[in-house]
Parts: C-alpha cells; structure tokens; sequence
C-alpha cells in the first residue's frame, strides 16, 4: 500500500462470515504495514467499533441488516470518520456511481476481490481521502484569510460591520438591546515610535485577547482599523455596557507589557459606547460610539464616555 504507517486499522463490516474470511485472508497477504483487522456484521458492533476508537479504513458491504451500507455511508462520512469503500455482491455500475456520489471513497464488487484489487482500491481509496482533507483544510484557511484580522486572530473589519448589520437586524426583530463599544489604544503612536513596531504588533494583539476574556461568547470583538477595536454587545443597554467597558479598561490597565529587551510598560484604552436606536444603521451605531471615544480621549484618556 502506498501511504505508510506504523499500524492501520480497517473495520469490515459484513453480516456473512465467508465474506469476511475471504477479506481477511486477502489482507493477510499484505506486507507492506502492519494491519489491525476489525470485523462487525451487526449493527450494534459496527457502532461499538466506530465509537471506540481510531479507525483508517472502512469496508462497508452495501447490504446490512438494520442499516443499510448506503446509510453507513451517509453517516460515517458527515462525520468524517474514515475512508469508506463500498462492498456489494454484484457489479452494478449505477450502485457505484452512486456510492461515490454520497461519498464513499471507493467501490469494489466481491466478485472482483483478490490481494491486488483490495490494495489497488485501497489506495485509491486513501488518495481520495487525502485529497479531499487537504481541500477542505485549504478551504478552512481561505475562509479564515477572509475573515480573520491576521495580527489580532479577531474578526476584521469587513467581517464586524456584518455581524453588527445582522445585531442591528436581531435587535430590532425582536425588540431587543444592542450596545457597541469603540475602543482605541492611548498613545500608540508612542509605543510604536519608542518600543518599535514589532512590540507595538504583541500589543495590539494582547489587547484584542484580553478584550476577547472579558466579554461574553455571545458578543463579538473585531479590529475596525489600526489600534481601533469594536465590541458588539447583544441583548446588552447602555448602563450594562459601561459595566463591560470599565471591566476591560482595568484590566487593559493592569496588564504588563514587554518590549523586545523584556522592559515591562503599560497602556491604557479610551471607550466610546453606543446604543441600538429604532432607526439605526450600523454606520450611525459606530459614528456615535466613535464620537464617545474621542470624548474619551478629550476628556483625559484611560476612560469610558457614553452617547445619549
């Protein structure tokens, strides 16, 4: 077999013990890796060995008392569990097509079964497996790409003024509270300028995880731009909101940070908060938290203001 592995497990699953003996007994002539030979022909000890533990390979028979191999199938494949090969009696070429359709990753009729066969649809098998993992963790990271701030690992800026139109949306389907908090970093020209802009990149993506600790999973945190962060916080009003923002500020305010030499310093964040009013927009919400902010910011820094 082509891919290599210390032991590789491959469950049978066949209600006629003939048939899994003339598996078995083909396997056996493998040389080329260590196999652990599963077999089940019911049900309940199909589900026993799939839920105990590592399984590399499935040989499915098409026809199983009290679930059908397609069932199996569909089944084992949501999960992602393992490669399954369909087995069947016959040589059907419609059942083949569709066993690859609901995806299985090989097909084999009993009556094509010999050492060279098993292995050459085995491999296969795995090849497919492999390259539809691999698609699927591209395409994971595609779509992190597009919607995770690379420095920060919060949502962006495209992605936040999304999730807040679809709040907004929430909020005012069900009449419910939304409040918005605008944050930005003190002086951040200063860290940058006095520590270089690698510290000032640890610091950017600390403050987005201690602001990420101090709110609920039901609230969203994204980088708006530079040193700005945006908070969204459902179901919340404006006087529960100070609450959070004040938590985040001294928390923000007590953490230590280190410059590249391991000299410890501080920073401090201004917060402009913002609430759902019947009519708002996403871009009226932030004008009016951003607004908030730079109050903040004219009013001394290291502090919450509200907009009324």
């Amino acid at each position: 077999m082509g891919t290599k592995q210390s032991l590789f497990k491959i469950l049978v699953c066949d209600d006629d013990p003939a048939d899994r003996k003339l598996v078995r007994a083909y396997l056996k002539q493998v040389t080329d890796r260590e196999i652990v030979l599963l077999e089940a022909g019911q049900k309940d000890e199909i589900q026993r060995a799939l839920d105990k533990g590592r399984v590399d390979l499935v040989l499915m028979d098409m026809e199983m008392p009290g679930k059908s191999g397609m069932e199996w199938l569909a089944e084992i494949v949501e999960k992602q569990t393992a490669p399954v090969i369909i087995l069947t009696g016959s040589g059907d070429e419609e059942i083949a097509v569709k066993s690859l359709q609901k995806g299985a990753a090989g097909y084999l009729p009993k009556s094509r079964i010999s050492t060279e066969k098993l292995v050459e649809t085995i491999d296969d098998a795995l090849g497919r497996w492999r390259r539809i993992q691999q698609g699927k963790a591209d395409q994971e990271k595609l779509e992190k790409l597009a919607t995770i701030d690379s420095l920060t690992g919060v949502y962006n800026r495209r992605v936040i003024l999304r999730k807040l139109d679809e709040e907004i949306g929430r909020a005012k389907r069900y009449r419910e509270e939304l409040s918005l908090s605008m944050l930005d970093i003190d002086h951040f020209k200063k860290v940058n300028d006095q520590y270089g802009h690698l510290t000032g990149d640890e610091v950017l993506e600390k403050i987005a995880t201690l602001v990420w600790q101090n709110i609920r999973r039901s609230d969203t945190v994204g980088r708006y731009g530079g040193e700005e962060f945006v908070v969204i916080l459902p179901t919340v009003d404006l006087v529960s909101a100070v609450d959070v923002a004040e938590r985040i500020r001294k928390t923000i305010k007590a953490a230590e940070m280190k410059d590249s030499h391991e000299n410890m310093f501080g920073v401090t964040v201004s917060q402009g908060l913002s609430s759902y009013k019947p009519g708002d927009s996403g871009q009226s919400l932030i004008s009016r938290a951003d607004d908030a902010m730079y109050k903040a910011k004219e009013n001394g820094r290291n502090r919450v203001e509200v907009s009324v």
